[in-house]
């Protein structure tokens, strides 16, 4: 079995203007001002419905080809509410609340991501959100936040709001643990922690050829070349993984769901040892406000944290006789 996996005319097209977009409307330099991210852009090129049938108001382009826009909003450090409404739209259509969906897909209503904390919701970067979308353990749950209660708790250096619900004061729409869904929602996110990989990479290897000590480059000496290979070696790994999940998900491949958990369980960790080498890699100004580094770290902690969990050795696995971990004890 084989896959070419150069891009298409229509793919570079695709990635070429969403580029040009996210340059303009999202550059680094803006979340240095800490404020919340304006999705219109993002709407209007059509994001959050890009994979979606047209008869249900999106693009209908291939689950690949989002999976690749991803990775740009993941090197653009995107609020995280950019995943939250692609998934959202999907688990709105499939509760049967169409017009919730497509409001969403269009950018017209907002939604946050939220993680259960305690007995309670911590949800990111609220602003605007009338909804939010709570990655559980092996389920998703979209939230009405009408009328909730909420607490703001400060963390990740206030870069990024947080803010804590209770938990029976949400009103809850629905809840999914259909596998297609989740692993969607699996892919997505890695597709973002791939691209939070890429720009620490990028960002170390363009500081290591301007810093100068004892009078040359800081990356003409071995030890910062071998740093910046196993970034790019860890970026690299994490990129062919998600081509190989986002074709055989697309495809609806028997071994679709262990493509995804294998690219979900690596992808954290090559978002965040990435970011942190990059930090390094900066010295004392990599720690600081000015410099964009530490944004890559966060966002890398924040995306690690939506969804997962999916045991991969409990998936049918390519070219190997399956038995769940419960068959075999």
């Amino acid at each position: 079995m084989s896959y070419d996996l150069n891009r298409s005319a229509d793919q570079r097209q695709i990635l070429d203007a969403a580029a040009t977009m996210l340059a303009t409307s999202y550059p680094l330099s803006r979340l240095r001002e800490q404020g919340s991210d304006d999705f219109g852009a993002l709407a209007e090129f059509g994001t959050f419905a890009l994979a979606l049938p047209e008869e249900r108001g999106g693009a209908g382009f291939d689950l690949v080809d989002e999976a690749l826009v991803h990775v740009l909003l993941g090197r653009h450090a995107v609020s995280s509410r950019a995943a939250a409404a692609a998934i959202a739209s999907r688990l709105a259509a499939e509760l049967g609340r169409d017009n919730l969906a497509r409001e969403v897909a269009a950018g017209t209503v907002a939604v946050a991501a939220a993680i259960p904390s305690g007995d309670g919701v911590l949800a990111i970067d609220m602003a605007g959100a009338a909804f939010a979308l709570l990655f559980g353990k092996q389920q998703l749950a979209l939230l009405d936040l009408e009328g909730a209660g909420r607490q703001e708790v400060s963390g990740l250096g206030h870069g990024v709001s947080l803010t804590r619900l209770g938990h029976n004061a949400v009103a809850t729409l629905g809840v999914s643990t259909e596998g297609g869904l989740l692993d969607t929602a699996d892919l997505l996110v890695s597709a973002q922690l791939l691209g939070v990989a890429e720009a620490s990479r990028d960002l170390a290897v363009s500081y290591a050829q301007i810093r100068r000590q004892f009078g040359r480059p800081i990356g003409s000496f071995q030890a910062i070349k071998h740093h910046c290979a196993n970034m790019a070696i860890a970026a690299e790994a994490v990129s062919s993984l998600l081509d190989l999940a986002a074709i055989a998900l697309s495809e609806g491949r028997d071994d679709a769901s262990f493509q995804v958990a294998a690219l979900r369980l690596l992808a954290p960790r090559a978002a965040l040892e990435n970011a942190r080498m990059c930090i390094q890699l900066h010295g004392g100004i990599g720690f600081s406000a000015e410099a964009d580094a530490h944004h890559f770290l966060k966002q890398a902690h924040l995306l690690s944290r939506l969804g997962g969990g999916a045991a991969m050795l409990d998936r049918k696995a390519p070219l190997a006789p399956h038995s769940s971990i419960k068959e075999r004890h």
